[in-house]
């Protein structure tokens, strides 16, 4: 008679997970929009280049599986990230001209002093664009950059031509006044470096940007000054 084996200890079997979302850890809910918000969160500190998906997961505290499960890869969900934060652009630069006179000259002021608020908020948001969404192989993104930028090139064209017809000023394109103000506005968050040599280190960060809000309130219209 053949040696019987011994037998398999019991094993309870565990439920099997039904198919569809799958849980953040600790089974915390979280949905597609907290995970957008966390990638924005992220870009306040990190350049485009350094948002992966796993950094978003660890930040976010759920499994990259997760993402996945809203966003077919990292070029969607950057998409997403970038789409909310023009929203919150766009909503900067509406109040900000609401708030200023209906000239045309004061709405260029304002226009430059949201710009940049908001740049000293999301120091990124510029580099998302170029870096990520207009290289993007995605014809959703390519779509998304070239109407952002048009709409907002058409309607600083206009302000300049008007401004230029009513006040003082020369007329330029508005397309060169664009890209200065970005470009303003986005060194002299990325240009940290240079502010501490020229105020010290231990510099009072706020009351400088007031102060170069201030600059850049005057400069974007004076600058254009009829000689």
């Amino acid at each position: 008679m053949p040696p019987q084996r011994p037998s398999k200890p019991h094993r309870k079997k565990s439920a099997r997970r039904k198919p569809g979302r799958p849980l953040a850890q600790g089974s915390k809910r979280v949905g597609s929009d907290t995970i957008v918000q966390e990638v924005c969160e992220l870009l306040r500190d990190f350049a485009p280049r350094d948002v992966t998906l796993l950094r978003v997961a660890q930040h976010a505290g759920v499994d990259r599986s997760l993402i996945r499960y809203y966003f077919k890869n990292r070029s969607t969900l950057l998409l997403a990230a970038a789409r909310h934060l023009f929203s919150a652009l766009k909503s900067e630069l509406d109040s900000a001209r609401e708030s200023a006179p209906a000239d045309p000259e004061a709405q260029i002021r304002a226009n430059a002093v949201a710009l940049l608020r908001f740049q000293l908020e999301h120091p990124y948001f510029h580099r998302l664009m170029i870096d990520e969404i207009f290289v993007s192989d995605d014809p959703e993104a390519k779509a998304f950059f070239e109407s952002l930028t048009s709409v907002a090139v058409a309607a600083l064209r206009a302000t300049t031509h008007a401004a230029a017809r009513e006040g003082e000023t020369r007329a330029v394109d508005g397309a060169f006044l664009y890209i200065a103000m970005i470009g303003m506005c986005e060194f002299f968050v990325m240009g940290a470096p240079i502010l501490k040599v020229a105020f010290g280190k231990d510099y009072d960060a706020e009351a400088v940007a007031g102060e170069y809000e201030k600059f850049i309130r005057d400069y974007v219209v004076d600058g254009l000054r009829k000689r």
